[in-house]
């Protein structure tokens, strides 16, 4: 049967029909249409957000004729996957009599405008200076601790099209309109993600719940703060003996009185004289420093003004945090219980702040002069679960920075309404890192801290849950090898070489340098019942996988390869063509993976170079005089698919 008399037996366009605007040449509606069709019952369909659902649901039409329900993109499989179990649980009581097929749609991979600061482990920094490798904050969704979370890739790209802006007194930011925001659910009390697109619906009396505060940080407990030692150099001097340990909560205290009132002497030629000094005049304050200056293990004096601590070796350690522009709190402190750390946050507040009681809550201020003691404090603020904001003034020529603490229980949360949200048209470069885990980031625009979302590489996440728990879903992927629903940008799923707008070419770089993720050989890997590579190109073999997966009981996998006209740079009339001489080349091989056996579907006896498949693409065009790594690109998919041929053979056995 031909693809012509399968339209007419099936009906390809009942179930997903016309009005879409997927650009001229796209192969997306034929895949949907040809999956669909191959199911016997009635279908619900869930998509991640890309290419298929912005150009399939244009408010307040859709080409959907079937149940559709639209995620956030890295939540797909899970919305599926909780569909389907309700499902089961309402026809075990009785409630549905007829069976139905669920079928997830996923394929592309937003982001913040310039200006905003995103939290890493060595303070604020703008969002577009963000490095690869680099490690940020990030709170993990379903616990709420304060995590470590390395930037696996940058994503920067041009932007011409509307921003979100969200101005509110705790909360300040500005995104695409695919960006993931995560917010909180008052109702099942967890955090949740939503489109800022969403936002530009609301009507006036809906509210949106973002988290300013109350996350949550274990660190460590530390017992005592060993000082470093010090050995005197010249033989005449005499015996100086070190401190070995310091009870942690008198240091702490100590800590943060020098910090916020401290400074060193500085030694001359003639006379070396190391001194410490903590500056405070006013009479309550003199007793509590002194008190916790009596417990530590130096001597002390007061004179005038200010307490006199003469001792070489605290000396030579506190000149590591310079003049009080450049003081820091070092990371092993930060790393601290709340309990702790709550010692040192109130000596500072005592020294350079200020504590007032509100309503239902406590407020503090702190005022300093140095830009990273300043982030330090608000990394403090955040693991003691404090709402955090930061403002910036001059005074007397110098710049001073300020940052503000409420405590607020049980939750701190900004309550977003309609007069909050706008949006305005926006031409320019948009960024957003991608992190390993949790997709979320602390954010800081205009001196409002906040937790908001990041980029999520395919949802593999949430797909690889699913698929573990078995679920009855088919899970359709839309290959189009890169981020194209924002512009191109690379993704893990990019092949080697490919130039894409955050992978370019240059003198150095030819574009991607890494070879692309085999997402089929992962979802292999989880042990489900049926996993299919397909293409475009044929659609009667897409349709025969479908049907297999639609019977398959338990979870389906369909991997179909989707040129893009606008991201691969070739004429739209060459779709088919490319995505055919993908299969020829054996760069998109086409298989089945059926509890655990191997069958390949095509097999060309005259394999052709893959040189035909590059030189058709404006992607690759950079490559057609480099030797070198068009070798390199052919090695690669001759081993890969020596390897699958071998895995057809012994799978047989």
């Amino acid at each position: 049967m031909n693809i012509i008399e399968l339209a007419k037996d099936q009906g390809l366009n009942k179930k997903f029909v016309s009005g879409h605007r997927t650009c001229s040449g796209c192969g997306i509606p034929q895949i949907v249409r040809t999956v669909l069709s191959a199911s016997k019952k009635p279908v619900v369909v869930a998509n991640a957000t890309g290419c298929l659902e912005v150009t399939s649901t244009i408010y307040p039409f859709t080409s959907w004729n079937v149940p559709f329900i639209h995620n956030a993109f890295e939540n797909v499989a899970s919305t599926i996957s909780g569909v389907e179990s309700a499902f089961n649980v309402l026809k075990r009581k009785g409630n549905i009599k007829k069976d139905i097929n669920f079928v997830a749609f996923g394929g592309d991979g937003g982001c913040y405008t310039p200006k905003t600061k995103i939290l890493t482990k060595k303070g604020f920094k703008d969002v577009e200076k963000i490095r690869e490798k680099e490690i940020v904050w990030s709170i993990n969704p379903n616990t709420l601790e304060l995590e470590e979370a390395i930037v696996e890739r940058m994503h920067k790209y041009s932007y011409n099209n509307k921003i979100l802006k969200v101005n509110h007194n705790f909360v300040k930011f500005e995104v695409s309109l695919n960006h993931n925001i995560p917010v909180w659910d008052k109702i099942d009390n967890k955090l949740k993600f939503i489109k800022a697109q969403q936002l530009l619906n609301y009507g006036r009396s809906k509210r949106v719940n973002i988290l300013t505060g109350n996350f949550l940080w274990k660190g460590k407990k530390e017992k005592y703060f060993y000082l470093p030692s010090l050995k005197r150099r010249h033989k005449y001097s005499p015996k100086f003996k070190n401190v070995r340990k310091i009870n942690m909560k008198f240091w702490l205290e100590f800590f943060g009185y020098w910090l916020s009132e401290g400074h060193i002497s500085v030694p001359t030629s003639k006379r070396n004289v190391y001194n410490v000094f903590i500056a405070q005049t006013n009479k309550k304050n003199l007793k509590i420093i002194e008190k916790c200056l009596s417990k530590l293990p130096f001597n002390f004096w007061y004179s005038k003004d200010r307490f006199v601590i003469s001792n070489q070796q605290l000396w030579e350690y506190l000149k590591n945090f310079g003049k009080s522009k450049n003081k820091y709190i070092p990371s092993e402190i930060k790393g601290l219980c709340p309990k702790q750390l709550k010692i040192l946050f109130d000596s500072l507040i005592l020294g350079d702040g200020t504590k007032m009681k509100q309503k239902n809550s406590y407020s503090f201020k702190y005022t300093t002069l140095s830009k990273g003691l300043r982030d330090d404090i608000v990394e403090i603020g955040l693991k003691l679960s404090y709402r955090v904001s930061t403002y910036n003034y001059k005074r007397k020529g110098r710049k001073e920075y300020n940052i503000s603490f409420t405590t607020y229980k049980p939750t701190t949360l900004a309550n977003l309404r309609k007069k909050h949200i706008s949006n305005y048209n926006y031409k320019g470069k948009i960024y957003c890192p991608e992190l390993d885990k949790n997709h979320t980031l602390i954010i800081e625009k205009n001196g409002r801290v906040s937790l908001n979302g990041n980029s999520s590489d395919i949802g593999l996440q949430a797909l690889s849950g699913a698929l573990e728990r078995g679920h009855n879903f088919v899970y359709v992927m839309y290959d189009n090898e890169a981020y194209q629903n924002t512009g191109n940008q690379r993704s893990s799923g990019t092949p080697f070489g490919a130039n894409t707008t955050t992978a370019t070419v240059g003198k150095i770089h030819k574009g991607k340098e890494e070879f692309k993720k085999d997402i089929t050989k992962i979802v292999v890997a989880h042990n489900i019942p049926y996993v299919a590579q397909a293409s475009v190109s044929n659609l009667v073999d897409l349709y025969n996988k479908a049907e297999k997966a639609f019977n398959t009981k338990g979870p389906a996998f369909l991997n179909v390869l989707q040129p893009c006209t606008l991201g691969w740079k070739y004429n739209p009339s060459l779709t088919i063509k490319i995505a055919d001489l993908a299969v020829k080349t054996n760069f998109w091989p086409l298989y089945e993976v059926e509890n655990g056996n191997y069958n390949i579907n095509f097999k060309n006896g005259n394999r052709l170079p893959i040189m035909e498949f590059l030189k058709l693409q404006g992607r690759f065009k950079h490559l057609l005089k480099e030797d070198v790594i068009v070798d390199k690109m052919q090695k690669n998919i001759d081993q890969k698919w020596d390897a699958l041929l071998n895995l057809e053979k012994h799978s047989k056995i």
